[in-house]
C-alpha cells in the first residue's frame, strides 16, 4: 500500500489509520462477493493502493469513505465481469435483484452483521440512508432471502 503523498515516500498517518480502520471489513465484504479468498485480498490491496495514489484529494473530500467504497466496489465488479477472472459471484441473487447501493447494505447489515452506524461509516453515508436502503431492499427481495443471509444459508 504505497502512499505517494509524503516526500519521504512513507504513507501519511491518516492513510495508515484509514487502512487499519477499514481493511478488515473491506476484506469481509469482498469475500462475501467473491468466492476466492486470495483474489479477495488482492482486490482489497489494489483498492487501497489506488486510494493511496489519490490520497490528498480523498482526504480533503467531504466523504473519504464514500470515495474508497466506490473504488472497492468498482474493482469487485470488474473482477466479476472479467472473462479470465477467477472470481465467482457470491450472493449474486442480491446483486441481480437490487441496485448496488441497496445490495451492499444488505450484505453489510445482514450477511456481515454490521450495525447501522458501522455500515454507514464504511459506505461514507449517513445512518438514515442505510436504514432506508435496507427497508427498500426488504420490500423487493423475495421473502426469506434476508433471513437466509443472516443464517448463512
Amino acid at each position: 500500500m504505497p502512499a505517494k503523498n509524503l516526500p519521504s515516500g512513507r504513507p501519511s498517518l491518516e492513510y495508515v489509520a484509514f487502512c487499519q480502520l477499514h481493511r478488515r471489513r473491506y476484506l469481509d465484504y469482498v469475500c462475501a462477493r467473491v468466492s476466492d479468498p486470495q483474489l479477495s485480498t488482492t482486490l482489497v490491496d489494489t483498492a487501497l493502493a489506488t486510494l493511496s495514489s489519490i490520497w490528498p484529494a480523498v482526504i480533503s473530500s467531504s466523504r473519504p469513505e464514500a470515495t474508497a467504497w466506490e473504488i472497492l466496489r468498482a474493482l469487485v465488479a470488474a473482477s466479476l465481469r472479467g472473462a479470465a477472472s477467477r472470481a465467482v459471484a457470491e450472493n449474486g441473487e442480491v446483486y441481480d435483484t437490487l441496485p448496488l447501493a441497496e445490495a451492499d447494505v444488505v450484505i453489510l447489515r445482514c450477511k456481515l452483521d454490521l450495525d447501522t452506524g458501522e455500515t454507514a461509516d464504511l459506505l461514507g453515508v449517513e445512518p438514515p440512508a442505510v436504514t432506508s436502503r435496507l427497508r427498500m431492499a426488504q420490500r423487493v427481495l423475495p421473502e426469506g432471502m434476508v433471513a437466509g443471509l443472516r443464517s448463512g444459508a
